[in-house]
């Protein structure tokens, strides 16, 4: 069984390029990113999915919008969920890619192999996941994916908003000693208020960290055009943070130098 997706961005499309989704519900421009998408395995994908109108039950829906454009209360419980951050109720993918379009208007993968993260769920998306495969993508099923979460959460919070302050790419960032720097302390941070939110998060995390970023290139994340995701990535790292009394210099440095009277309330 296919899928339907809702908000046909740039990740959305990629998603749903590689899984073959029939289907997309648009957000107010009513238009989709792009329907040429170039697949981890090389092959570029002309994608043409049909339009739906609405959400309706009993469809699988792949939920690429942004998590305060996102009609939670309407979502069907096996829906899955691909977006940044920590507070959804819904099964969550932590989502290991960066998705970039090119002067042609192709939608492809920066930096690593594309990795998702999710906990088994229902049987229905089986078919996707094996799509997902086949377009070159690693799918790691796990039983519970609360790490996995966390972990993108912390890497989120720290180059992303840094790109928001500076205006930088995220390997301008990244290639500045200081910010790379600081970017690792708040990553070390992260790993702590996890481990006090009782989150155990593998061992390593840091160098995943300086492998990831040391690999993104000039990659500009989805902050640069929507500072609303920095409550569900970096506000939500800190309030936590606040509860168990861990330290947060770091991070909240970042934020001070991203900040700009986000709403910090997660819209859930």
């Amino acid at each position: 069984m296919s899928c339907t997706v809702l908000g046909p961005g740039l990740l959305g499309c990629f998603l749903g390029a590689a899984a073959n989704a029939a289907a997309v519900i648009t957000g107010p421009s009513g238009h989709v990113r792009s329907q040429r998408v170039q697949l981890p395995n090389g092959q570029v994908r002309e994608w043409a999915p049909l339009p739906s109108p609405q959400v309706r039950d009993r469809q699988q829906i792949l939920v690429c919008c942004r998590c305060p454009d996102t009609p939670w209360h309407t979502l069907p419980d096996n829906c899955l969920v691909a977006q940044n951050g920590l507070g959804q109720q819904r099964n969550t993918i932590a989502c290991f890619l960066g998705v970039d379009q090119d002067t042609d208007g192709v939608i492809h993968a920066t930096g690593p192999q594309p990795r998702l993260v999710l906990q088994q769920s229902d049987p229905g998306w089986a078919d996707v996941i094996a799509a997902w495969r086949d377009a070159g993508i690693i799918v790691d099923l796990v039983a519970n994916a609360e790490a996995a979460r966390w972990e993108k959460t912390i890497l989120n919070a720290t180059v992303g908003p840094l790109c928001l302050a500076t205006g930088l790419s995220m390997g301008e960032v990244w290639d500045d000693p200081a910010l790379r720097s600081l970017c690792l302390q708040a990553t070390r941070e992260g790993d702590a208020i996890a481990r006090a939110n009782n989150v155990s998060i593998p061992a390593g995390l840091e160098q995943r960290a300086v492998t990831f970023f040391g690999a993104m290139s000039d990659h500009r994340p989805s902050l640069l055009n929507d500072p609303r995701e920095l409550p569900w990535v970096l506000d939500v790292l800190l309030d936590t943070a606040a509860k168990h009394g861990c330290e947060a210099e770091a991070l909240g440095s970042i934020h001070r130098r991203c900040h700009s009277g986000q709403v910090r309330v997660l819209q859930t």
